[in-house]
């Protein structure tokens, strides 16, 4: 089993009265780390309610439920009482309960929830868990989980400290984790295939999940084939800016209706935003946010393409900037980066991939899909530096390894680093 990052929070979090909630995308393995989180805890109460048998026994009686643990409280001589809930929103007056347990057992008890249906989670931590809960996102596998390495990210805004932290060479089967990264997705199960066909028999039984689960079962849309083309449309069209007028049109539906089915991508885990940069450049020629979907992979597969990915061409460059601007995100969520995410691009013509800001300063990135990086391919972040005096510093992230300084300002930090 890879081990997730998230384990080491976890363990910080053993201390803290507060509930502690794990959610995220479906399948990402939230059970299967709380599982082997679970076995420190060998006198903890367990309730996985995907079992049928343990789901009935208190669906209709949660009181039951409440009663058990204060049963369990009573008999128990190590504080705190640690409870581990599975799919908790399949009962979801366990919210109330919860909230009443905690409040009155504050420090007595633990409580460590996580489940796969996003936004009924969401509704009940808003209206029960407000204050009381601590929580953290599981994605996709990252690649310092399945390299098994140190992410250099969080020394980003520091180039000496980045310098002496870089590998300086390109891992020896990093090319075949790319292409299994895009051709598998980074979801676990999928992931770990060999095959790459069984790989894509899981995909599409998780693309059937998703519709069924989280999307019809939630009355979250009126017509589910509109939502599917949509999701189609909207995976195949991954790393660009939003225009909910253009897909209206497309779909034959109207543009109120694709920015709420974005909403649902986005608060269901499947896609995030990457919102323009906010500083006063009056000539932007967008100001709508780009979408990200969570896994390119998995983007990749819901529109449709399948194989290796051409390295050189404008779509393998496309899932670069997908993967990296995802990996950044888990490092940010993982490791508690205190970072602000932009892009920028104006009419002259001038692009900037990414934007990090912490706090008052700033960097800017371009990301590129190949071994080489060009002078060309310093234009851009030396215009945006020149226009921007907050930007202390801006990186290229590539496939290459040397040098580490490009220019005055300007690095290059190698993608499998991140």
């Amino acid at each position: 089993m890879i081990a997730r990052q998230l384990y080491s929070w976890l363990e910080q979090m053993s201390s803290r009265p507060q509930i502690i909630h794990l959610w995220g995308l479906r399948q990402t393995g939230k059970t299967s780390l709380m599982e082997v989180f679970r076995k420190k805890f060998p006198q903890a109460l367990h309730y996985p309610l995907q079992d049928l048998v343990t789901l009935r026994k208190y669906e209709t009686h949660p009181e039951n439920w409440v009663l058990e643990i204060e049963s369990a409280l009573k008999k128990n001589n190590s504080l705190p009482l640690m409870v581990f809930v599975d799919e908790i929103q399949k009962i979801p007056d366990l919210f109330q309960a919860l909230q009443g347990l905690y409040d009155t057992h504050k420090k007595k008890i633990k409580f460590w929830i996580w489940g796969s249906s996003a936004r009924p989670i969401k509704r009940q931590r808003a209206e029960t868990l407000v204050g009381r809960s601590l929580s953290k996102v599981l994605w996709p596998l990252s690649q310092s989980e399945i390299l098994q390495s140190e992410s250099c990210l969080p020394h980003i805004f520091d180039p000496k400290k980045l310098h002496k932290k870089i590998r300086d060479s390109e891992p020896r089967s990093y090319a075949s984790f790319l292409n299994r990264a895009i051709q598998h997705s980074l979801l676990p199960e999928p992931f770990l295939t060999e095959e790459t066909s069984f790989a894509h028999e899981l995909l599409y039984s998780y693309q059937a999940t998703y519709l069924e689960n989280e999307i019809r079962r939630e009355n979250l849309v009126n017509d589910i084939g509109h939502f599917e083309q949509f999701l189609s449309l909207a995976a195949s069209e991954n790393t660009q800016v939003l225009n909910y007028v253009s897909k209206a049109k497309v779909l034959g539906l109207s543009p109120h209706t694709i920015k709420n089915y974005y909403s649902i991508l986005q608060d269901t885990f499947v896609a995030n935003f990457l919102t323009p940069y906010s500083a006063s450049f009056r000539v932007q020629i967008s100001k709508s946010p780009k979408v990200y979907f969570s896994d390119p992979g998995l983007a990749r597969f819901v529109s449709g393409e399948r194989g290796l990915a051409q390295e050189k061409t404008q779509s393998y460059g496309k899932l670069i900037e997908g993967f990296v601007i995802t990996e950044i995100q888990k490092q940010i969520e993982y490791q508690a980066l205190p970072w602000k995410l932009s892009y920028l691009r104006l009419k002259s013509g001038l692009e900037i991939d990414l934007i990090i800001q912490q706090g008052k300063k700033k960097i800017a990135i371009e990301i590129k899909s190949g071994k080489t990086v060009l002078k060309k391919d310093l234009r851009f972040i030396k215009d945006f530096i020149e226009r921007d005096p907050s930007i202390t510093h801006g990186y290229v992230i590539s496939r290459q390894a040397l040098p580490f300084k490009l220019e005055n300002k300007i690095y290059s930090l190698p993608i499998w680093d991140l």
